[in-house]
């Protein structure tokens, strides 16, 4: 199920589902060793009132609202029964300078009369992604429950609005062995039996109860302090007592409301609620940046249930394009610790890998280096590229020359140079490598574009160095790759860009026609300009052919990436719709815009991924065009970095065309 709403601090990263239950937890990396499990609730919430309990995870009496307090990485969410005459809101955040988890709920007895109310929060960690050899225990010192495993320790404790009253019963256990359920069970008495250690496969549930008058409200905080030894979570649970868990939470809301502040953009000719999810994506984008410099791409692991990994990893493609996004916004700082991530774990010989760990280590890869009895180099080449286009547009933004002169020779020089030397010498066109989609090898439109535009940047800060020398190597070798794509990749016949070819001794023997959203990047990486006729014919044929009937657009024609089984695609309907599909075709509308009309497309385009976010601005990698829901990773962070883009895009040709 795809998450509901995404909190971090850049080492703590927290995920929660539609029911407000704690689903991902990452620790000490963005995206790296996940300590829960995707294919069950593993950290429960429960309410046990008038004799029996109710736990919101799978109590259907429960209804939710989910969103985030305005311009901020705090949840302002609220769950109601109204037959148990409950309600539950709740403000949750990972505090910005310490690695603490904090639930504020705040519990309304709607009863008539007055009642006894006791929350249960269950926690069943899996430590390094497994669950087994983890201790848990009772710290009676601290009235509170510490989960450990090698270096990372995790303690469970929480306080009422008093601040002098915290939890009252607690229970250790087994879990997930041998049929043992967990110790929720225990809870679902209201009693739990104070059990004060346990060790292998292991779980815990604390209590928390408080009589409510009718009608009285009354607020738990409920913590998880997270460090790599007992000392750390010690001092995290010793500073969110003194400095007490309300200035934990004002200090966090100043601080995201600061770093909002950040961006000055004017958005104008958008309504309101494209002004918030632009804000909401924003913080979205940064909750997915790890404080060593990696973007992950998605840190929702309910994709598992059908995939064999997680996103949980940096493409640097994804990386190069949210980082450009998120830089143009006015969000630099993260566009510059990706490119330094990006010297880091470049290769030798100058390129990057299929992906890579927040850590910096190569991450899982389908692309082999020996296939049909021939040794290749199992890249997809644009990864490369595209971080030079990332490094030239952080240049733009900032003028920090510092960064370039220290970068020069790690990535300008070393990318660039085996860009021109991955090229065949017959052709000037880049030698095969694997496309965008990840799925097939080959020469492709979209690859092919984004080694011009690198190559152009290369040059473009050469010779801001003042290396006249590669300046000229770089202009002249994407010039010369421009002149073959002209040549090679436009067919006359079909009027408009191939997807793909295949070449053997300065001929094409394979061509693939397939219509695909990524062709758009031909205009945007500046091969050709959008109103040129082979753009248009191109761009027409991508929205002819991949709009779906029920809204925005596919990713290419046949697509048939996690569809829906239970309905049958077809010519209106050819692949699940993708929201950077619908905005590249909106971002080429914006570009060629001449008048009020003509930006209108755009901005209805704008308006229907808009409508596609959930109430919490979270924007998915797909939406079944049937039944209009969410699938695959939400947020895809590409998803939300797009959105920034386009509507950035469409506020400033709105304000070109001067529009009233």
């Amino acid at each position: 199920m795809p998450k509901s709403i995404v909190l971090g601090n850049g080492n703590l990263n927290v995920n929660f589902d539609e029911k407000l239950q704690l689903k991902d937890f990452y620790y000490p990396f963005v995206g790296s060793e996940n300590h829960s499990d995707f294919e069950s609730y593993n950290n429960r919430i429960g309410v046990f009132v008038d004799n029996s309990i109710s736990w919101l995870g799978s109590d259907p009496e429960w209804k939710f609202y989910i969103n985030y307090h305005p311009n901020t990485l705090i949840g302002n969410s609220l769950a109601n029964n109204s037959n148990k005459k409950l309600s539950l809101k709740f403000e949750d955040f990972v505090c910005v300078a310490h690695d603490i988890f904090v639930r504020k709920i705040t519990i309304k007895n709607e009863a008539e009369y007055e009642r006894n109310i006791k929350i249960f929060a269950h926690h069943n960690f899996h430590i390094y992604g497994q669950k087994q050899k983890e201790t848990v225990l009772y710290e009676p010192e601290l009235n509170a429950v510490c989960h450990y495993r090698n270096a990372r320790y995790f303690l469970v404790n929480g306080l009422w609005d008093d601040l002098k009253t915290g939890m009252n019963q607690f229970s250790t256990g087994i879990s997930n062995y041998q049929g043992h359920e967990g110790t929720f069970r225990d809870a679902e008495d209201g009693i739990l039996e104070c059990h004060p250690i346990e060790q292998g496969s292991v779980d815990s549930t604390v209590g928390f109860e408080s009589i409510f008058k009718p009608g009285e409200t009354r607020t738990l905080w409920i913590w998880v302090a997270v460090g790599k030894n007992e000392e750390e979570i010690k001092k995290n649970n010793d500073r969110i007592i003194s400095i007490t868990p309300q200035q934990a939470f004002n200090y966090t809301e100043s601080y995201w409301k600061a770093w909002s502040k950040k961006s000055e953009i004017q958005l104008n000719g958008v309504n309101q609620k494209i002004k918030n999810l632009w804000r909401k994506s924003a913080l979205i984008v940064q909750t997915h940046v790890d404080n060593g410099g990696a973007i992950m791409a998605a840190t929702d692991s309910d994709v598992m249930i059908f995939n064999r990994d997680t996103y949980t990893y940096t493409w640097m493609r994804d990386g190069s394009l949210i980082s450009m996004a998120m830089s143009n916004a006015g969000f630099s700082e993260i566009s510059k610790n990706f490119l330094l991530f990006c010297k880091r774990v470049i290769t030798h010989e100058g390129y990057f890998h299929h992906n890579y760990t927040p850590e910096g280590f190569p991450g899982t890869s389908w692309h082999p280096k020996w296939k049909d009895g021939k040794i290749q180099i199992p890249i997809q080449e644009d990864e490369s590229a595209l971080v030079l286009v990332a490094l030239e547009n952080y240049y733009k933004n900032t003028k920090d020359i510092e960064l370039i002169r220290e970068l020069f020779d790690d990535l300008v020089l070393k990318i660039g140079n085996f860009l021109i030397n991955f090229t065949d010498n017959k052709t000037s066109l880049p030698l095969p490598s694997y496309g965008i989609w990840e799925e097939r090898r080959g020469i492709y439109s979209y690859t092919t574009s984004t080694v011009y535009a690198g190559l152009i940047s290369a040059a473009n800060i050469a010779k801001e160095m003042g290396e006249s020398s590669n300046e000229i190597l770089f202009r002249s070798k994407a010039e010369k790759i421009k002149s073959a794509m002209l040549k090679y990749l436009f067919c006359s016949e079909k009027n408009r860009f191939l997807k793909r070819i295949k070449t053997e001794n300065e001929k094409i023997i394979e061509k693939d026609d397939t219509t695909d959203s990524s062709l758009s990047f031909i205009w945007d990486m500046g091969v050709l300009p959008p109103d040129d006729p082979r753009i248009v014919s191109t761009m027409e044929d991508i929205e002819k052919n991949l709009t779906n009937k029920t809204g925005g657009l596919c990713r290419y024609r046949g697509d048939r990436y996690q569809r829906n089984k239970n309905h049958n695609y077809s010519e209106t309907i050819s692949g699940n719709t993708w929201v950077i599909s619908t905005l590249w075709l909106a971002n080429w509308k914006i570009a060629i815009a001449k008048n009020q009309k003509d930006l209108k497309k755009a901005k209805d385009l704008i308006e229907w991924v808009e409508s596609q976010a959930n109430s919490a601005g979270i924007l998915p990698e797909q939406i079944d065009p049937f039944e209009n829901k969410h699938i695959s990773v939400a947020p895809l962070t590409w998803s939300q970095s797009s959105f920034l883009d386009t509507v950035q895009r469409f506020s400033e040709k709105y304000d070109k065309l001067n529009i009233k």
